[in-house]
């Protein structure tokens, strides 16, 4: 499957192709949907592939769904830059002492999870209490394998380690979609942007959040 990023200003109606492509629909269907012949269909289909490439119906989906994903997931660290940046400032001074370091992370937009080395959840915000379906205050402490499906609990684990160990070559929210589990058992699909804040106690990751709309 081709891995280039793309990102080609498709028109409404080539929107629309993708989207209905996606959710499974046969070409014949989409024309019925959208109330037009099915040459037609091909026509647009071949419009599509002038803007993203020479690529079959499937391979053209998945790159244009996975250029959104990226580019939610950039728009996300860009607007958390800054969130990180007063954060990391005010966790050097004083995290335990600091109101102004839990005001902010209380307030933020995205659900954020702040994880020790350990693994261990040091403070979570009330979005992210509220995406993982838990009382407020109750997922301090929690070990943040719990909040990871079990099947994916080892390679987590691998993951966190490698990254605790050298954060600086891992790619700050490089995961496009990642698999999580609220406290009542449900499996949900976020995004996560990851930066690694150094403090006199050791390392603190920080995780901002966000959830995939299906």
């Amino acid at each position: 499957m081709p891995a280039e990023r793309q990102s080609p200003q498709l028109s409404p109606r080539e929107l629309q192709l993708i989207k209905f492509a996606s959710e499974g629909l046969t070409d014949t269907a989409i024309a019925q949907r959208l109330g037009i012949s099915e040459a037609t269909v091909g026509t647009y289909w071949g419009r599509v592939r002038i803007k993203i490439g020479p690529y079959n119906r499937t391979e053209l989906v998945s790159i244009h769904l996975r250029a959104q994903q990226e580019e939610a997931l950039e728009l996300m660290r860009q607007e958390n830059a800054q969130l990180i940046s007063q954060l990391r400032n005010a966790v050097i001074q004083d995290p335990d002492e600091n109101s102004f370091y839990y005001d902010l992370i209380d307030n933020a937009p995205d659900a954020m999870v702040l994880v020790f080395e350990s693994g261990t959840v040091k403070t979570a915000n009330r979005a992210a209490h509220e995406l993982f379906g838990y009382d407020a205050g109750e997922m301090n402490g929690l070990a943040l394998v719990a909040l990871i499906p079990e099947r994916f609990r080892e390679v987590h684990q691998e993951h966190r380690a490698a990254y605790v160990n050298d954060p600086r070559r891992r790619t700050m929210g490089e995961h496009l979609q990642t698999p999580a589990l609220r406290k009542d058992g449900k499996e949900i699909i976020v995004r996560a942007a990851l930066s690694a804040i150094p403090t006199p106690n050791g390392l603190l990751v920080t995780s901002v959040l966000r959830a995939v709309e299906e």
